[in-house]
């Protein structure tokens, strides 16, 4: 009774390791890119800049905007999450001021009057349902990167009259980068 007592107890020990093993290894292999249900290849014609839609937007109007990934000094892209902030096509970034190495971190927009900055930027979020977020960075995935233009799709999640501006993101078109001189190139317009 005693063998047949200890068998039972190490099969369920190793049954219980087993299932963690599976668990880990499904955890390490979960996805780590948005779904490419929230990217087009035809960008939206007729789109206004992010900071005109600022101005009328409220909670829960579907939007449709231009901008530019940036508007934070290395922290554009959040971390563990798949939010990202974004810039109004107006606010010049460092790199567009025509001098060589003007900025380390030409995304902060650090010589960006503070009141404009503030009017416009806005934070983007890719949910994975209503309540989440999706849990990894979404930098560099299906294009993404700090300064290229994007044309947001999404519904208002919230906004206030101090700067707050967060968008659910339903759909993005991914441009490329401006350059000295062209400060509308890689826009799609």
């Amino acid at each position: 009774m005693k063998l047949l007592l200890i068998t039972l107890t190490v099969l369920t020990l190793v049954g219980c390791s087993a299932e963690e093993t599976k668990h880990e290894a499904t955890d390490s292999t979960a996805a780590t890119s948005l779904p490419n249900s929230f990217f087009t290849t035809d960008r939206p014609a007729n789109v206004k800049d992010l900071v005109e839609v600022k101005k009328t937007a409220k909670k829960g109007d579907n939007v449709t905007f231009l901008a530019r990934v940036g508007g934070r000094k290395n922290t554009s892209f959040v971390s563990s999450l798949s939010m990202m902030i974004v810039a109004d096509p107006s606010l010049k970034s460092c790199e567009l001021m025509g001098e060589e190495e003007h900025c380390k971190t030409p995304e902060d927009y650090c010589c960006e009057d503070r009141e404009l900055l503030n009017a416009g930027l806005s934070t983007i979020r890719f949910m994975n349902g209503a309540t989440e977020a999706y849990p990894f960075s979404i930098e560099g995935d299906h294009g993404l990167e700090i300064l290229k233009y994007v044309v947001i799709e999404g519904t208002v999640h919230d906004i206030n009259n101090k700067g707050v501006f967060i968008v659910d993101a339903s759909t993005v078109w991914v441009g490329e980068k401006p350059h000295y001189g062209d400060l509308r190139a890689g826009s799609g317009e």
